[in-house]
């Protein structure tokens, strides 16, 4: 998917101020050349051992995913 630059501009332009922008990313091995590129969405810090800059429970936005598989 691709979103051109006006899009993400007027979606950035509706969130908060200090929003913070996140990539999630699931699985172990890329095979893909590029992440899934989105929209901002809200996404809730689960808390996985692997980055503890943010608290669980934490609200951020999302703006790209990557799936990886195993």
């Amino acid at each position: 998917m691709t979103i051109t630059v006006a899009e993400m501009i007027r979606a950035l332009q509706a969130l908060p101020q200090d929003a913070e922008l996140v990539v999630t990313e699931s699985g172990y091995y890329s095979y893909s050349e590029f992440a899934d590129v989105m929209l901002p969405e809200a996404y809730t810090v689960e808390g996985d051992g692997y980055d503890e800059s943010r608290e669980v429970g934490t609200v951020v936005y999302r703006i790209g995913h990557s799936n990886q598989n195993p």
